[in-house]
């Protein structure tokens, strides 16, 4: 999925008053927001199946950090700029957009890791359909 397509793809996903600016900071903030709670490969890999210069988001800050969903979602709040969105909704829209656009190996590492952290009601609300069930650790 190209850069423009997933941006737009958010906007779709969003409030209906939320606008291409609004997309692209929601998509900011949640990038960065995930970037320091994966560990850093965790971080590069995904970044390295983003769309242009998407995956600078996931590894500019410290990676690594352990906090809570409601403390992600909060961080993800208080990163955005825009009014339209707030950092539930922008986290749920952004992550399904997101683990659609990457391969199937990455998107179930990724699941694996939120719910690793506890943070499946937030996934769950992403309408992201990966099965993890059935997979070993090994295979991601």
């Amino acid at each position: 999925m190209e850069q423009e397509a997933l941006l737009e793809t958010v906007r779709d996903r969003a409030a209906a008053d939320a606008d291409e600016e609004a997309a692209s900071d929601a998509t900011r903030a949640v990038l960065e927001t995930l970037g320091e709670r994966l560990s850093e490969d965790e971080a590069e890999d995904l970044a390295a199946q983003l769309p242009g210069d998407l995956s600078q988001h996931l590894t500019q800050g410290e990676s690594g950090q352990r906090f809570s969903e409601e403390e992600f979602v909060s961080r993800i709040d208080q990163r955005m700029d825009t009014v339209d969105l707030h950092g539930e909704e922008a986290a749920t829209t952004v992550l399904g957009t997101v683990l659609e656009a990457i391969d199937e190996s990455e998107r179930a590492a990724v699941v694996d890791q939120f719910e690793h952290y506890g943070f499946e009601e937030l996934l769950a609300e992403t309408d992201a359909d990966v099965d993890v069930a059935d997979r070993t650790p090994g295979e991601y």
